[in-house]
């Protein structure tokens, strides 16, 4: 997929569908996203109101988009940002909408983070 310009800013939406899919969505007007290759590839989930259509790849399974089909002509509304490798999470602000009503989000802005390395794991016998 090809994309213009790169998102500014990322939605977080905690529903139980995103939440799931573990997706960052930048959007985008139509024209603005073009399928370069792979569309044969997708594999399409529609949402219970048929609102939304959920685009998947086939082979890896990774959410890629979402189409808006409230029209004649579904239109890529939606893309999965963390499908964007050359997008520097840095130069994009996050903006949480909690349409689960939890209040709860699994993205957040860490005090630290550690590079490069798994993460100390406490053992208290579980393993």
């Amino acid at each position: 997929m090809e994309v213009d310009p790169a998102p500014r800013w990322v939605y977080d939406c905690n529903c139980s569908l995103c939440r799931r899919y573990g997706v960052l969505w930048a959007y985008y007007q139509p024209g603005q996203v073009i399928v370069v290759s792979g569309a044969d590839a997708m594999d399409t989930y529609i949402w219970g109101d048929r609102e939304l259509a959920f685009n998947r790849c086939r082979h890896c399974g990774c959410l890629m988009h979402h189409t808006a089909l409230d029209s004649d002509r579904p239109r890529i509304r939606g893309v999965n940002a963390r499908m964007m490798p050359a997008l520097d999470p840095g130069s994009v602000r996050l903006q949480h909408t909690d349409n689960a009503h939890t209040g709860f989000f699994w993205t957040r802005t860490p005090d630290t983070f550690q590079r490069g390395e798994q993460a100390p794991v406490e053992s208290d016998g579980w393993r």
